[in-house]
């Protein structure tokens, strides 16, 4: 999802039964940067600027940009890529609320 498409439903016009989407800052154990991804028909789709999703070089950005969308809650979610080939198969996602 484009960020200026997920800026237009945020601050559209809605029915009182309108519920904020769910976004999510998304990391993984060996990269640095985090990526920001909204929930979109039960799937999540990334925010990008053209065909690239936008990075973020630490959780202080993401917070900055979440604020400036109007953001004021946001799910954490880490992959350890190691765990994601272990033995059982079982990927380890943690997923953390986040209140700014």
């Amino acid at each position: 999802m484009q960020k200026h498409q997920l800026d237009m439903w945020l601050h559209g016009h809605h029915k009182d039964s309108y519920k904020t989407p769910k976004v999510f800052v998304i990391g993984c154990s060996d990269v640095s940067d985090y990526l920001l991804a909204v929930e979109y028909k039960h799937q999540l789709e990334p925010i990008k600027d053209g065909e690239d999703p936008i990075h973020f070089g630490s959780l202080d950005l993401v917070k900055e940009e979440l604020l400036r969308l109007g953001i004021d809650k946001a799910y954490l979610r880490l992959h350890n890529a190691y765990d994601e080939f272990g033995s059982d198969g079982a990927a380890l996602t943690v997923t953390l609320n986040c209140h700014w």
